[in-house]
């Protein structure tokens, strides 16, 4: 899309390819998650988005991100990706930053449909959000936030080496649930970087997140 370059960019792992979906992988990752995303009564997220039936949580996918796309500007944006394995869609990644020319900082989040989960798809999504992160954004940190009952996340955390941040009390819904904060830092990343990621189109969109355009080629002219 000629007006919103983000659609040109993709991320590619071993097995897997992030993008922001089109209407098709949209509607396709609604009904991933309306299939089921966390076990019941479990809390993964800070809002029960989804706990609810299968249309709710349909419906709160499609807003969530047409309300990240309109509410996107450089210094506030939260980067939406669906995440497919051999042409299906599986889940989604996120990478968000609020202020990030003054903090170098982004958070990351992801989800993947129950019946998806377990093939150590959650790692490779997590190694291509910090590889654009920290190679593309040049981010300072990045910070993730687990939930008691997520152990899976938790564990992601541990494999790419990211420290303990604190852990907080609150609120989901009627029930109260601990939220495990990590940061990881730069140099952290560069020592335990684990997989290589395959990033196409950032170029083109570095703008939208407040990134000075790329310089252009430099004529060299030779006086003999």
């Amino acid at each position: 899309m000629r007006h919103w370059p983000l659609t040109q960019l993709t991320l590619t792992t071993p097995d897997l390819v992030l993008r922001v979906p089109d209407d098709d992988q949209l509607d396709e990752l609604a009904q991933v998650a309306a299939d089921g995303v966390v076990s019941p009564g479990a809390v993964y997220f800070p809002q029960p988005w989804a706990s609810g039936t299968p249309e709710q949580t349909a419906h709160n996918v499609l807003q969530n991100h047409w309300w990240a796309r309109g509410d996107w500007r450089e210094d506030n944006w939260r980067l939406l990706l669906a995440v497919l394995h051999d042409g299906q869609v599986i889940g989604q990644q996120n990478l968000s930053a609020r202020d990030f020319r003054i903090t170098r900082e982004a958070r990351t989040g992801f989800w993947l449909g129950r019946r998806f989960q377990g093939h150590g798809f959650g790692t490779q999504m997590r190694a291509a959000a910090l590889h654009l992160a920290f190679t593309c954004l040049v981010a300072d940190r990045v910070t993730s936030t687990s939930y008691a009952d997520n152990i899976a996340s938790r564990r992601i955390c541990e494999k790419f080496d990211y420290e303990p941040n604190g852990i907080r009390r609150l609120a989901v819904g009627e029930r109260l649930a601990e939220a495990h904060e990590a940061v990881l830092t730069a140099e952290r990343w560069r020592a335990h970087r684990q997989l290589t990621t395959l990033i196409l189109g950032f170029d083109e969109c570095r703008h939208m997140f407040g990134m000075p355009l790329a310089p252009g080629p430099v004529d060299v002219v030779l006086h003999v």
